[in-house]
């Protein structure tokens, strides 16, 4: 009875560390530098597509920058959810606003398993050259059969809002979806 117990106990033992050991090299270990490197120049590069097409007013280019489950958060209007939607929602800036260009600056980007973090600061120029629009960014990435996209992405001013008058009637076009 005594073997029995302690076979048993040897059996659950060896069993429990099969599984912790499996637990740990399941995603619990960091990239290496030569893949972190090369990540990094991926996404460096997905954001020069996604700076092209949006310098392009090519709605479909910036879209194409994200996964179909994406999110957009844009400030002082609602969360825009799936490329699709991304996608309708350039098209209407595009066509609303007096853009002529973005400028971004990526000034962190840090990998983890399949899974990237970036922060940086935006300009969107006006007519002129004149910045419409400037702020901060932060956004999700996740790696995909594609390649790097942008799986969350939200942003917002250093700009003071427009003023609300009482009088005012009109309808603001819809906030411009830049890094």
């Amino acid at each position: 009875m005594n073997v029995t117990r302690r076979s048993s106990q040897m059996l659950m033992t060896a069993a429990c560390m099969l599984a912790l050991s499996a637990c740990a090299t399941d995603g619990g270990t960091q990239p290496d530098a030569r893949t972190m490197a090369n990540a990094q120049d991926d996404i460096t590069q997905m954001h020069a597509a996604y700076l092209k097409a949006f310098n392009a007013k090519d709605a479909a280019g910036v879209a194409n920058t994200y996964t179909d489950d994406a999110m957009l958060m844009p400030p002082n209007d609602t969360a825009v959810k799936s490329q699709v939607a991304i996608l309708n929602y350039e098209k209407t800036m595009f066509a609303s606003a007096p853009i002529t260009g973005l400028l971004l600056n990526v000034n962190d980007t840090q990998v983890t398993n399949g899974w990237a973090f970036s922060s940086g600061y935006y300009t969107m120029l006006g007519v002129g050259g004149t910045a419409m629009d400037r702020g901060k960014f932060l956004e999700v990435l996740k790696q995909t059969d594609q390649g790097w996209r942008i799986y969350r992405d939200m942003y917002n001013s250093d700009m003071a809002p427009p003023s609300a008058t009482p009088a005012a009637t009109t309808v603001m076009a819809p906030a411009a979806a830049t890094h």
